[in-house]
Parts: C-alpha cells; sequence; structure tokens
C-alpha cells in the first residue's frame, strides 16, 4: 500500500460539460505528499467554484480506486477533504486546511493517516486556462476512428535501413480525430513517450486537449499510434529494453501509408510530433535513411516537433534529413535527455541541408508539459551514466549500426565483439520476432555499464507548449 502511494500520481477528471474555450474562474490543486523516501505529486484543475464550494469526484484511475474532493471556502481560508477508496476496500481520508495569501492563492498543509503519516502541502490558484478533460468545442464536435494496421518489430536501425524489419511483422493501432466536416485535410501524427499510450489520456497532461482542439480549429486531424500494447507493454520508463527505440519511426512511416488511403486525410501535409522515446521517433521519421526505405524518395512527413528526444542513443553520424521543416524544442535543465547532444545534432542536420531549428527553454525538465511540479523520477530509466566515457553518444554510420571509430572503444568497454553483434543483427531479420529477442540482450548489457535510474521530470509548461506547437503545425501543415 505505501509503496503503491509512493508511486502514485493523481490528477481528476470531471463531468462539467463546457464548451466555452475561456475559463475565468478556473483554479488549480497542487499538493506535495511525502513519507520518508516516497513522495505523490497531486494536480487537479477545478472546474468553477461556485458559493465558495466545490465538489469533484468520484474519479476513477486504472480501474482500482476512486477519489472524491470536497472543498470549503469560508473567512479567507480553504479546507479540502479529499477520500481515496482503493481496489484492496481500503479507505483514507487527507484533510488540507490553508488560508488565502491573495485573492488568487491559498496555502495548503495536510495530513494522510499511515505508519507513519504521510506529511502534504502545496497550494490551491487561479489559472487562466482551459481545465483538464472539459469538452472542448472543436474536440467535442470531432469524429473518432480507431484504425489498425500492420506495422513490424526493428530490432535496430540495421533492420529498418536493409528492409529485413518486414519479416517481423506485428498489428498496431491509432486514433484517427478529424473536424466534424473536411477532406483534403492535414494531419498531425503523435507518438507516445515511455509512458505509454495511457498518456494521451493522463489526467497530468491537460495540454494535449487544448493542443488538438487548437489543430482541430484550423482544420487540422489528430491521429494517436498506440506503439506498446500490441508489443506486450505498457510503459518502458523502467526498462526500455521493452520495446525497440526504432519502433516509434517505424509505425509512423507505416501510418503515413495508411493515412495515405483515407478518404479524408492529405498524407502530402502530414506532421508528427512526440516527447522523448516520441521525440525520438519525430525525429528519425525525417531521416531520408529510414523514410526513403519504407516511403520512398517523393513521400515524407512535412513537418516535424520532436520534443525532448534522445539524441545522445539515437542519432546518425552523418543525418540526412528529408525535405521537412523540423522544429526541436528542448528543456534546457533536462537531465534525462540532455538538450546538449540534441543541439549539436540540429547543427550536423542544418549543414546537411536540413530546413531546422531549435528552441532551448531555460529552466525546462523532462516532461515540460505535465500538470504536476517539478519533480525527482526515481525509477526512471537512463544512460546518461556512460556519458564520461562516450560524450559524443551512440551516433550510427549509414548502414544502421555503431560507427566505426566507435566500435572499438565499445568493444573494450563493453568487452563484446560489435561485429559479431552487427552480424546477428543481419541474420535475425530472417525470424520473426528474432531481432526484438536480441535488441533485450543488448540493451541489457550497454545498461549493466551505463544504466541508472532517476531523472527530474514536470514543470507545468503545458500551455507554453501549445502555444509554440500549434503555431508550428499551422504554418508548416496549411
Amino acid at each position: 500500500m505505501k509503496k503503491f502511494l509512493g508511486i502514485l500520481v493523481l490528477c481528476l477528471l470531471w463531468s462539467n460539460i463546457l464548451t466555452a474555450e475561456e475559463y475565468p474562474n478556473s483554479w488549480k490543486l497542487d499538493i506535495h505528499c511525502k513519507q520518508g523516501k516516497w513522495e505523490w505529486h497531486e494536480s487537479a484543475f477545478v472546474v468553477n467554484v461556485e458559493n465558495n464550494e466545490f465538489s469533484l469526484g468520484p474519479f476513477n484511475r486504472w480501474n482500482k480506486k476512486n477519489f472524491v474532493f470536497k472543498g470549503k471556502i469560508e473567512n479567507n481560508k480553504i479546507n479540502i477533504t479529499e477520500k481515496l477508496t482503493f481496489s484492496d476496500g481500503y479507505v483514507g481520508t487527507i484533510k488540507y486546511s490553508g488560508k488565502f495569501i491573495s485573492d488568487k492563492e491559498a496555502t495548503l498543509k495536510g495530513k494522510f493517516k499511515s505508519e507513519p503519516d504521510w506529511e502534504c502541502k502545496g497550494r490551491f490558484f487561479k489559472v487562466d486556462r482551459p481545465p483538464h478533460f472539459t469538452p472542448l468545442k472543436y474536440l467535442s464536435e470531432a469524429t473518432e476512428e480507431i484504425i489498425k494496421f500492420t506495422s513490424y518489430n526493428p530490432g535496430i536501425p540495421l533492420t529498418i535501413i536493409n528492409g529485413s524489419y518486414v519479416n517481423s511483422p506485428v498489428e498496431v493501432s491509432g486514433k484517427l480525430i478529424l473536424p466534424k466536416e473536411g477532406n483534403n485535410l492535414p494531419v498531425v501524427v503523435t507518438v507516445h513517450s515511455s509512458g505509454g499510450p495511457s498518456e494521451f489520456t493522463d489526467v497530468v497532461q491537460s495540454w494535449r486537449n487544448d493542443f488538438k482542439n487548437q489543430l482541430l480549429k484550423n482544420n487540422i486531424g489528430i491521429f494517436e499510434i498506440d506503439n506498446f500494447t500490441s508489443r506486450g507493454a505498457k510503459e518502458t520508463a523502467t526498462n526500455q529494453g521493452k520495446v525497440s527505440i526504432n519502433a516509434g519511426e517505424l509505425d509512423a512511416l507505416i501510418a503515413y501509408k495508411i493515412l495515405d488511403k483515407h478518404p479524408r486525410v492529405n498524407a502530402k501535409k502530414l506532421g508528427i510530433t512526440g516527447l522523448s522515446r516520441g521525440g525520438s521517433a519525430s525525429s528519425m521519421a525525417v531521416e531520408k535513411k529510414f523514410s526513403d526505405v519504407v516511403l520512398g524518395e517523393e513521400n515524407y512527413y512535412l513537418a516535424s516537433l520532436p520534443m525532448a528526444p534522445d539524441c545522445y542513443n539515437v542519432g546518425f553520424e552523418n543525418p540526412t534529413p528529408t525535405p521537412a521543416k523540423i522544429l526541436f524544442l528542448l528543456g534546457g535543465a533536462d537531465d534525462y535527455t540532455p538538450a546538449k547532444f540534441c543541439v549539436k545534432y540540429v547543427e550536423k542536420m542544418k549543414k546537411a541541408g536540413g530546413d531546422v531549428e531549435v528552441i532551448v527553454k531555460d529552466g525546462w525538465h523532462h516532461n515540460f508539459y505535465n500538470d504536476t511540479p517539478i519533480e525527482n523520477c526515481k525509477g526512471c530509466i537512463h544512460m546518461n551514466k556512460c556519458e564520461i566515457n562516450f560524450p559524443e553518444g551512440w551516433l550510427m554510420d549509414d548502414r544502421g549500426f555503431i560507427t566505426e571509430n566507435l566500435q572499438e572503444p565499445m568493444t573494450k568497454f563493453f568487452k563484446m565483439d560489435l561485429e559479431k553483434w552487427r552480424k546477428k543483427f543481419i541474420k535475425c531479420g530472417d525470424k520473426p520476432g528474432a531481432c526484438n529477442k536480441l535488441y533485450r540482450k543488448l540493451y541489457i548489457k550497454i545498461y549493466k555499464k551505463c544504466g541508472d535510474k532517476g531523472t527530474t521530470v514536470g514543470g507545468d509548461y503545458g500551455k507554453e507548449t501549445v502555444d509554440i506547437a500549434v503555431p508550428f503545425f499551422v504554418s508548416a501543415l496549411k
């Protein structure tokens, strides 16, 4: 129970039916609770406060538990009761109390009875943006369609470039969201991060509905790809070896061909975006070494917005970008996928003729668009420990394998024959699923030397992300 609470990031859904796009009486609740080494954040939007009271819930998340919030404001003070009911029947209550330090903010303290108690503190404050999961006008009117299609398990870049990926088919799916009317529509493909497809509806990412609503307002659709479910994973944040890092861009490139056949979509006006794993997929989907093999030289994504991609473990010594318009959005304080590697990679892409720009936001951490305040993701895996040994990262050659000048030092450092591994990956393409198994073995060997846990995430920059992303795609795709 305690361990579960320690990794819990709780937010809320609500049933208020609103269609306005401005919320003058919208508030946000941010809570941080801690018990020894365990801690969790809650971030919840309060749609409206009427007669100095509000009630939220019950809310069910992951079909395991229910949460109810009730709040009352009186004499410049605020009291909130949160009731938690878990699947094992355990019922707990947290009572928060505080006072207003201005007409727009109150401070909070609370306690969750346990052994020992959880100590909580936070704030209740006014916000000027759409509350989470409120039905927005264009999103509520949009059509939705689940599309299943055959993609493949690529293993490593080599198997995409040599075409052997076609021997490992797998059925994946995506949700296509289109404006109520219109044909010949542009679409933005979104690829999720290590958190998995649940992030498309995750209550800590209120920016998504605003992002989708504004795209739809501009007659641009969205296609959300699920890279994990059919590959037997819910998330990879705690083990990146579960699913090939290159599955994201391969799914996206195959999705291009699927969308090209849709009667309402213009595949010549497709964009792609995502953060972390999704950002790497967005970056690699506009790499000619992949795009030309899967789509042909005449077809390519018109625009790409990689957010906080991994440019240390994912990249080519000699990148060859497609003619796409590309914008990297990076966090200057990101200690999960450090921005400096992508800044260098962008310069290489520019020298290769790419139409690419970069924005580095000072103070932004990984998952910068999450509603939660900045926090430590203690279970999140990264490979940054090996930067001291390999300061330029794991760059690939044109064949899709570790570049030649890295093979000798890596062979010595990891005590493995990389040339033998290269031959194994060439051979594995003949058997379905073999490359994925080989990828997992390679990941384990590298993780033992380079892997570590613990990164900084969050920051509540969702609105700022939307303000960058929407104009970029409207300009590039219209």
